[in-house]
């Protein structure tokens, strides 16, 4: 699963979405982040006990994704934003379910985001991308927690249809 959440590593992933789908590895895919010592280190200490994290570069999350014996784990990849999830579901062979969940809040410019859903908030250009997004991969999704129902993400938009 590819999941996009403003604050990357916290309690939801770390607790929540690693025990429902039983993961083993997650992968921070964030340009930022892995030049960051500081803040890769907290986000591996933010992971639960035996998970293992790897904070990369998002070009390198491809690379790792498509790797073979990645087939072989159960994997979470997690990022903040719509330009990289574009990247990935665009890199990667196989993305699995896709999942956008909690974006636009934190990173501030909420006057010019539209307001999707209590935790997505997204600019024209990031809608944009989601509509290519949707054009690669059938499993787009909003599931802001897993005890909650996956929602066609597509289906935010067309709540408004100026978006479509």
């Amino acid at each position: 699963m590819i999941r996009v959440d403003d604050r990357l590593i916290h309690g939801q992933v770390a607790l929540l979405w690693t025990k429902e789908l039983q993961i083993d590895r997650i992968i921070v895919a964030n340009d930022l982040a892995a030049k960051n010592d500081i803040q890769k280190n907290a986000l591996h200490l933010a992971a639960p006990t035996g998970v293992k994290v790897a904070v990369v570069p998002v070009s390198h999350a491809v690379k790792m994704a498509n790797d073979p014996r990645a087939k072989a784990l159960k994997i979470l990849i997690v990022v903040n934003n719509v330009s990289d999830l574009l990247t990935l579901t665009t890199g990667i062979a196989e993305p699995g379910k896709v999942d956008i969940a909690n974006v636009g809040r934190v990173q501030g410019g909420l006057k010019d985001k539209r307001k999707l859903s209590d935790t997505v908030y997204l600019s024209d250009a990031d809608i944009d991308k989601v509509k290519q997004i949707a054009a690669q991969t059938d499993n787009l999704v909003y599931q802001p927690l897993p005890s909650d129902t996956a929602t066609p993400f597509l289906k935010l938009l067309e709540g408004n249809k100026r978006y479509m």
